[in-house]
């Protein structure tokens, strides 16, 4: 939304019933299926966590930077695509300014804008949950398809709401304030889609090079904002529990 307002649209290419739903269909969803997948290959090779290590750790903090920010900025660039199909130099109208001066000469509505923008999102969420499935391997594998069966019952319900919500009148135009998409909308999702997806890919490929190369991806190494102090021995810390420092250990003799 701030996104859109910023680089120029007028209106907000999502209305406010857009965002909440589709913060809640994704996250009771994609959400989680993601909290029960299966481990990953390997994992039991991979050291413990060492103690004062924050769960978020830099490359995993980049990661969901990337993801927000490659979502958000395809959601604008796909409302500014479809709005260049209309007449140069005219204002996006909604399609309750029929009557209105320049209102023949639209092709595309607010109403489009935000059917469009509303679908990128959230399929664009599907690309980023199926891309997170595995920490280094790629998605681009048959692999993908296979282990996490609520995965894809998950992508599936989704993408079946998606159409709901699109083209059912009423649900469509007064709940969510958009209209039904053509297929030159629809072939836009599915480029954005895509891209998110190989974007997500890409920044997987680039830090298992970086992890080749010897660098610390994995944050196993504390960093500022971890507390490497955490777990030392202190009878006054936390992790000792109440009165352990008083407890008297005697060896038990056969």
């Amino acid at each position: 939304v701030l996104f859109g307002l910023a680089f120029g649209l007028k209106e907000s290419p999502l209305s406010p019933i857009q965002v909440l739903y589709s913060n809640l269909i994704c996250a009771i969803t994609l959400g989680f299926v993601s909290a029960i997948e299966p481990a990953e290959d390997g994992i039991m090779d991979l050291p413990p966590r060492r103690i004062g290590k924050r769960l978020i750790g830099r490359y995993l903090l980049l990661r969901i930077l990337l993801a927000t920010f490659t979502l958000t900025g395809l959601v604008v660039a796909a409302a500014f695509w479809l709005k260049s199909k209309n007449p140069p130099g005219t204002d996006l109208m909604s399609m309750n300014d029929k009557g209105k001066e320049g209102y023949a000469d639209q092709k595309y509505f607010q109403e489009h804008i935000r059917a469009l923008s509303f679908n990128v999102l959230d399929f664009g969420a599907i690309s980023v949950t199926l891309s997170a499935r595995f920490t280094y391997l790629s998605s681009i594998h048959p692999r993908v398809f296979k282990g996490n069966k609520y995965a894809w019952y998950s992508v599936f319900i989704v993408a079946a709401l998606q159409i709901f919500c699109t083209y059912v009148p009423g649900v469509n135009n007064i709940i969510f304030q958009m209209t039904s998409m053509d297929g030159f909308m629809w072939l836009i999702v599915l480029v954005m889609t895509i891209a998110v997806f190989l974007v997500m890919e890409a920044e997987k490929a680039f830090r298992s090079y970086m992890q080749f190369r010897g660098v610390d991806t994995e944050d196993k190494n504390y960093g500022m904002f971890d507390n490497p102090m955490e777990g030392q021995t202190d009878t006054s810390g936390g992790l000792l529990p109440k009165g352990a420092s008083k407890l008297n250990l005697v060896a038990l003799e056969k």
